[in-house]
């Protein structure tokens, strides 16, 4: 008796967690269909400023989520992702592209974006990155050498794909916003890739300056 009672209780229990969760996952998805409706709309008024506070944002977070990860904080890495990504050049890039190419041609796309586009950005971080980090020139034009090309080249590896979904499927009015999402993750493994070979730097550095003559 006193075993039936407990399963009854047990069964009473895992009931009301199943209907908390369910009333959690309808009121979480209202939120998120309020949110995006809000968002759309913001998006049609003032385009320029949505896009500039959404990509400034992610990027924010993005330097956060690598500074997690190394275990090293700095306020003044989140200030410089936070400025650099403010400027809605995607916004400007995709109006040029479909006001010179036209509608469609997404492998067109993709292919000019990849070529011009990409490489002028990840030089424009370096560099505008490295001033704001408080870098010398001479710094950012040694980290420009070192690293440039490999990032170059790894980010061929994953946006061309990206950017070919992105003008396939995605509407014209949400591509820069689509593109600053997947950014995010990008920018997390850019900022632990140079980082790291920052750091390789001064860590070579280090070892001439005490190595013997």
């Amino acid at each position: 008796m006193h075993g039936a009672a407990c399963k009854l209780a047990g069964y009473r229990h895992h009931a009301s967690q199943l209907c908390l969760k369910h009333f959690w996952f309808i009121a979480m998805r209202k939120e998120i269909v309020a949110f995006g409706k809000w968002y759309d709309q913001q998006i049609e008024v003032r385009p320029l400023a949505t896009k500039a506070l959404t990509s400034s944002v992610l990027a924010a977070l993005s330097s956060v989520v690598a500074q997690v990860i190394r275990r090293k904080a700095s306020i003044r890495e989140v200030v410089s992702f936070t400025l650099q990504a403010a400027p809605p050049f995607s916004h400007f890039w995709f109006e040029l592209l479909e006001a010179k190419l036209g509608p469609g041609k997404a492998a067109l796309k993709t292919t000019v974006d990849q070529l011009l586009f990409r490489p002028i950005m990840i030089w424009y971080c370096f560099v505008f990155g490295g001033f704001l980090s408080g870098k010398r020139w001479t710094e950012v034009k040694d980290n420009l050498h070192r690293n440039f090309a490999k990032v170059v080249v790894s980010s061929w590896k994953v946006w061309p794909a990206a950017m070919w979904l992105t003008h396939r499927y995605i509407p014209a009015q949400y591509r820069s916003a689509f593109t600053e999402m997947l950014a995010f993750f990008w920018d997390v493994y850019e900022s632990l890739m140079v980082s790291g070979a920052e750091r390789k730097s001064e860590e070579d550095e280090k070892e001439q300056r005490v190595a013997p003559k």
